[in-house]
């Protein structure tokens, strides 16, 4: 298996922290955080005299987005907390339009459907989709998401998109997750504790989450 940057295989074969290199990571992480874009990010490593994975005094995005990507940075490196930011702040770019101001008004595709959809029963407020290190993803109230002890929202469930979808599919008797079909049937879906309502554009269903 291909050891990822910031890390060192010894003779040994133990596998150890590079220093220097996740030095580096972490920057990429602040920088990324502190709202630079990955050719921003570029420019600096350059200027810095950072060598890329590969030892070019340049770096690629892609090389950048893989790092900010990775959940084998987490914990040694890069923190849970650290990451999931990281992520959500890709989630958060990734719905804008190219000028960085406006967000996209498409609502029911494959990644955003269930992000217009999912809204907290205590505050309000919209569920975030959140990528876990392992992989697995799953929804959280924004308020914690964005405030963590500090949100006012006392809702602290965080809820599986496996056992979301499975429930949705139960409700509205679909075989496979179909986002269109969802789109059009579904006006809101409201969390709260381990009880979801799925507010039906002609009637409410109720489901209980997998907590």
């Amino acid at each position: 298996m291909r050891i990822p940057y910031g890390y060192t295989r010894r003779e040994s074969g133990t596998i150890t922290i590079n220093q220097e290199q996740a030095a580096t990571v972490t920057l990429i992480y602040d920088l990324y955080l502190q709202g630079k874009s990955l050719g921003g990010i570029v420019d600096t490593l350059r200027e810095r005299r950072l060598p890329s994975p590969t030892g070019k005094p340049v770096w690629a995005r892609a090389a950048i987005d893989n790092i900010l990507s990775n959940g084998r940075y987490v914990p040694l490196i890069i923190s849970e907390d650290r990451f999931l930011e990281a992520q959500l702040e890709q989630e958060h770019r990734s719905n804008l339009e190219p000028d960085n101001r406006t967000r996209r008004t498409a609502r029911y595709n494959s990644q955003n459907v269930l992000s217009g959809l999912l809204i907290c029963g205590e505050c309000g407020r919209n569920y975030r989709r959140i990528t876990r290190p392992s992989g697995e993803v799953v929804w959280r109230c924004a308020d914690k998401v964005e405030n963590g002890k500090q949100a006012a929202c006392s809702n602290m469930a965080t809820v599986s998109d496996k056992e979301i979808r499975r429930i949705i599919c139960e409700q509205l008797g679909l075989e496979f997750f179909d986002e269109a079909a969802v789109g059009d049937a579904v006006e809101t879906i409201e969390i709260s504790g381990e009880r979801l309502a799925i507010q039906l554009r002609a009637s409410l269903s109720f489901g209980t989450l997998a907590m």
